[in-house]
C-alpha cells in the first residue's frame, strides 16, 4: 500500500509548507492551460485530416482548471503534492495520434495499480535504461515542439518585444534556475522565512511570466511604426 498521510497544521515550518505548496499549485495553472490548448490543437487537426467534426477542447479551460483544483485538494488531504495533467501524455498522443478517451482511462487505472502492486511496478522497472531514457528524450522534446506548433498555429509574433520579454524571462529563470542550482532553488533572500532553501525556479518563472505579462497589459507600450502602418492600411481598405 502507498503511504497515506493527513495534513498537519503544527510545527515551525507549517507556514512555509502551506505557502510553498500554494505557489506550486499556482504554477501548474499556466502549465495545465497550455496542455489543454496543445491537445485541442492536435485533436482538431487530426479531426480535420480525417474528415470529422472538430471538438474545440480549448473552450473547456475553466472546467479543466476546476478539476485540477479538486485534484490538488484531494491530493493535499492524502499527503501528496499539487499535480497537473502531464505534457508527456500529450506528446504520446501526438506521436501515436491516439486520442481515445477509453485508452486514457485505462492508462490511469494501470497507473493506480502500479502504486498498489509492487510486482507490477517491478515489471516496469525491468525496461532497459537506454529504452526508457530514449523515450524520455523523445517525449520531453515533443512537449517543447508542441509549444512551437501552438505559437505557429495562433500566429504569435516572436518579433514582438513583449512576447520576447515574457518568454525570455520564463526560459532563463525556469530552465536556467532549475539546472544551475541544486534542487532547482534560486538563492534569492526574498521570502527567506517561507523559503529557507531558496525560491523554486519553475514556480518562480511561471509567476514572473504572469506578472510581466500583466504589467504589459496594464501599461501598454506605444505602438510601433509597423503597427501604425498596418492600421492605416486596414483603415484604407
Amino acid at each position: 500500500m502507498p503511504h497515506f498521510t493527513f495534513p498537519s497544521f503544527s510545527g515551525a515550518l507549517v507556514g512555509t509548507a502551506i505557502f510553498s505548496i500554494s505557489v506550486m499549485a499556482i504554477a501548474t495553472i499556466p502549465e495545465s492551460t497550455a496542455h489543454l490548448y496543445q491537445i485541442s490543437l492536435y485533436v482538431d487537426r487530426f479531426a480535420r485530416d480525417t474528415g470529422r467534426e472538430t471538438y474545440e477542447l480549448d473552450k473547456n479551460i475553466g472546467f479543466n482548471l476546476i478539476l485540477d483544483g479538486m485534484d490538488d485538494t484531494l491530493k493535499g488531504l492524502l499527503g501528496a503534492t499539487a499535480g497537473t495533467n502531464y505534457g508527456e501524455n500529450n506528446s504520446l498522443m501526438a506521436i501515436t495520434r491516439n486520442y481515445s478517451g477509453p485508452a486514457l482511462v485505462a492508462a490511469g487505472v494501470i497507473a493506480i495499480l502500479l502504486g498498489f502492486v509492487g510486482k507490477l511496478a517491478g515489471l516496469v522497472q525491468t525496461v532497459p535504461l537506454a529504452v526508457s531514457g530514449g523515450l524520455a528524450i523523445y517525449l520531453f522534446g515533443v512537449i517543447g515542439m508542441q509549444g512551437i506548433a501552438l505559437m505557429q498555429e495562433h500566429k504569435v509574433s516572436m518579433f514582438d518585444p513583449r512576447n520576447l520579454a515574457v518568454g525570455a524571462t520564463i526560459m532563463v529563470v525556469g530552465i536556467g534556475g532549475n539546472i544551475g542550482y541544486e534542487g532547482g532553488f534560486l538563492p534569492i533572500p526574498i521570502l527567506q522565512g517561507l523559503f529557507p532553501s531558496g525560491l523554486p525556479a519553475i514556480a518562480t518563472a511561471a509567476v514572473l511570466g504572469i506578472i510581466i505579462n500583466a504589467v504589459f497589459l496594464i501599461f501598454k507600450p506605444p505602438m510601433a511604426e509597423t503597427e501604425v502602418l498596418d492600421e492605416a492600411v486596414t483603415a484604407a481598405d
